[in-house]
């Protein structure tokens, strides 16, 4: 008899989560995440075993390509290891740090490396055009000595190719700026969509959550110190595109439930309750869409190649934090400025009640 008591107080709770009570406590987690990333970017950036607040890549700052290519025995397979060790050696050796790999095709590997360089214990930047041609030279060597140390090791059994291709500077900030603008672009036209669909509130309510799905995966990303790169602007318009789903089917529910007070005065309408009821009636489809992603996601991220697993990963924190704002973030704020606007309508109709009085 108790247990039954109890199952049902349990179901009676459920019938409506408490989201607008607790408003102001859903952006504690956000903000702690937050707080944790400028920590540890600040430690990085103190560490000289890092690279700086971010593992920036060199598509946004600039580096060098290299591509390793072997003709002949089949060993890029049953070798890898060795033979990036190989490369990485050679690379160390010549003062750079390699920051990235990748396979492509059977027989060849890519590594990549910013453009700077160490000599005698200091590390200086060679992005700038006026060390360009310091920079080939020093790409040039690496190359050669990559031939060499494979030839030292297998012998005429292979044959070993190293080209190195530079990305400047110049070319760095041209994809920021069309990174910035891609995301810029679809944030705001998924702003215009949901505020042409819904109302002007809802589209505010779902470019705030979107832009917390996107400073939230950065926020991961500088923590796990994940390569920043231009697979990683992909992974946040992927975000942007699918995050925005479950928002929209919170805010379609609230619209239906708005529907029945269309034509009555809403000054004493509850948007708490409105909030509550749709977000419960749409929580269970949110959390069976965001976990089924999220299972082919984590296979991707644990599949073991490396570029891969820096794609999947920020995919895996967007698509929490996209399921997170959509529950919890999205629908507080619209709720805090329906109340806000009813609040300055309140005060409107006071003040002009006040001036009908003293005429």
């Amino acid at each position: 008899m108790k247990d039954s008591k109890a199952l049902a107080k349990v179901k009676l709770s459920l019938q409506k989560l408490p989201i607008s009570k607790n408003t102001y406590y859903w952006f504690i987690l956000p903000a702690v995440i937050i707080f944790i990333a400028l920590v540890c970017g600040a430690v990085y950036t103190g560490d000289n075993q890092y690279d700086g607040f971010a593992n920036v890549g060199i598509d946004f700052r600039g580096g060098t390509v290299l591509t390793v290519e072997m003709d002949g025995a089949e060993m890029l397979g049953a070798n890898r290891a060795e033979n990036l060790a190989l490369i990485t050696e050679v690379v160390e050796r010549n003062g750079a740090m390699v920051s990235s790999d990748q396979d492509s095709g059977s027989n060849t590997l890519i590594v990549r490396y910013p453009n700077s360089i160490e000599v005698d214990g200091i590390r200086s930047d060679y992005n700038s055009e006026e060390r360009t041609e310091e920079m080939i030279a020093i790409n040039r060597k690496i190359a050669e000595d990559v031939v060499s140390a494979f030839t030292a090791k297998y012998g005429d059994n292979v044959t070993v190719t190293a080209n190195p291709e530079m990305i400047n500077a110049t070319a760095s900030e041209n994809l920021i700026q069309k990174a910035l603008l891609s995301v810029g672009i679809a944030m705001l036209v998924m702003l215009i969509y949901i505020a042409f669909r819904f109302d002007f509130f809802s589209g505010l309510a779902a470019l705030c959550a979107q832009l917390h799905d996107v400073i939230i995966m950065l926020s991961l990303v500088i923590i796990f110190r994940i390569q920043i790169n231009s697979s990683l602007i992909a992974g946040i318009i992927t975000i942007v595109a699918y995050s925005i789903n479950n928002t929209i089917v919170i805010f379609d529910r609230v619209r239906e439930n708005m529907a029945p007070y269309k034509h009555k005065d809403k000054s004493k309408l509850d948007f708490g309750d409105i909030i509550d009821t749709s977000v419960t009636e749409s929580i269970t489809r949110a959390l069976f869409t965001s976990f089924t992603t999220l299972i082919t996601i984590v296979v991707l991220a644990a599949w073991g190649v490396q570029s891969l697993t820096d794609f999947a990963l920020p995919i895996i924190f967007g698509i929490l934090a996209g399921l997170y704002s959509s529950i919890f973030i999205a629908p507080s704020i619209w709720g805090l400025m329906m109340n806000a606007k009813r609040n300055k309508q309140r005060k409107a109709r006071k003040a002009a009640a006040m001036r009908g009085r003293r005429r």
